[in-house]
């Protein structure tokens, strides 16, 4: 909730604004509670100078004054500032997982994948930690702990769960993910054995 100090500093701080406006129906709700601003009540609007639009209730002598935010009938300012928000983003790039030996000690390591958010149509795709932690709205993104050695049947019916449940809300990562990729049998394992004579069959 937002202190008094902070709202009267937004009221005398600023680069212009537009007072005496009215709440239209379901137009806004306050910031501290949740709760839509009923319709007609008076605001105004304060342009601040780090460029950001803020909705206060009643005008600048007011003094019970609120900040409510806009949910609906965007102004240009809210439509631009959006626009140019997901500009600066980074987009996220394909980047296959590479595990360490640690990892593979460990036997597992969480991986992370995205999507664009608006269209399930489109690739899904592997991104690194750090561009899962610093996430583009305009995407949307999953992390899950993925087996990487370990008895092959064991490591093939984990993953396949892993896949199964994903599948439910990425539609197609099926086809990007298979139960044994990044897979490594152990050392003198039979798995290892077989594992060797696959790929000399392949050559």
């Amino acid at each position: 909730m937002a202190s008094k100090k902070v709202i009267q500093s937004i009221k005398s701080n600023n680069e212009r604004n537009i007072q005496g406006l009215r709440t239209k129906l379901n137009e806004f709700r306050y910031e501290d509670t949740g709760a839509f601003v009923k319709p007609n009540v008076l605001y105004s609007v304060y342009y601040t100078f780090n460029k950001t639009e803020v909705y206060l209730t009643g005008i600048t002598q007011s003094t019970n004054s609120r900040i409510i935010n806009r949910i609906k009938n965007k102004t240009q300012f809210q439509a631009y500032s959006e626009i140019a928000s997901s500009e600066r983003q980074q987009y996220p790039n394909i980047t296959p997982a590479k595990p360490t030996k640690s990892d593979y000690t460990i036997g597992e390591i969480t991986r992370y994948f995205t999507q664009i958010a608006n269209d399930s149509s489109k690739p899904i795709f592997e991104v690194t930690e750090d561009e899962y932690l610093n996430q583009n709205n305009l995407y949307r993104y999953t992390s899950f702990q993925w087996r990487i050695s370990g008895l092959k049947q064991e490591v093939v019916r984990d993953n396949q769960r892993t896949i199964e449940d994903l599948e439910n809300e990425y539609k197609g990562i099926s086809r990007v993910l298979s139960p044994l990729s990044l897979w490594k049998p152990q050392k003198g394992s039979f798995d290892e054995v077989e594992k060797k004579i696959s790929l000399l069959k392949i050559n």
